[in-house]
């Protein structure tokens, strides 16, 4: 009797359970990287040509907004440093003449995944780029020795709904399903 590899049948049902709501949340390849933009929590160098009580170092709120002298507050996240370059200087452009904005992003805090249970560092960590499953479980130590086989992938679906995935880390680290399990913003995974 030929018996389904469980990582296959995993990725099926987690690509069909991707499919119901949104066609794209589970890319087959790695996702290109792209124009960083900025996220809740993160932390920004506004500078100021020529105007250093205007300049700040200043975190982004949960809100996603910033609060800057004469420019007030400023929608921040989900935007690239250029865009908030130019929705600062226009702000700022009835107060100061041949305005000058730099936005320097010092600390890239907004983007997480979770990894948690039997790892030797679980918390949160930071996704600065595409990551895959393996990888995650590498960035919080690797597993401890009383960690089963198993991963268990949790990803917020549409409509509040969170999709559950169980995988067998013997079979992701012989590579057979490393190129269709791309992490998200807000994922977890548990080792149990």
């Amino acid at each position: 009797m030929v018996r389904p590899n469980r990582v296959a049948v995993a990725g099926v049902l987690l690509a069909a359970a991707c499919a119901s709501s949104r066609p794209s949340q589970l890319p087959a390849e790695r996702p290109e990287v792209g124009e960083y933009r900025i996220g809740k929590e993160d932390v920004l160098e506004v500078v100021v040509w020529h105007e250093p009580e205007l300049s700040r170092v200043v975190p982004v709120r949960p809100d996603g907004r910033i609060s800057l002298p004469l420019a007030g507050e400023v929608d921040a996240a989900g935007r690239t440093p250029k865009e908030l370059q130019a929705n600062v200087t226009q702000a700022l452009q009835p107060f100061i003449r041949d305005t000058k904005v730099a936005v320097l992003v010092r600390e890239i805090n907004g983007t997480r995944i979770f990894v948690m249970g039997e790892v030797a560092r679980p918390g949160g960590f930071p996704l600065r780029g595409p990551m895959s499953v393996t990888q995650a479980i590498a960035v919080a130590g690797g597993r401890t020795e009383f960690a089963k086989d198993e991963v268990v992938w949790l990803r917020q679906g549409g409509e509040g709904k969170t999709e559950r995935v169980s995988l067998s880390f013997r079979e992701l680290v012989k590579g057979e399903a490393a190129g269709a399990l791309w992490l998200r913003p807000g994922d977890v995974l548990y080792v149990p």
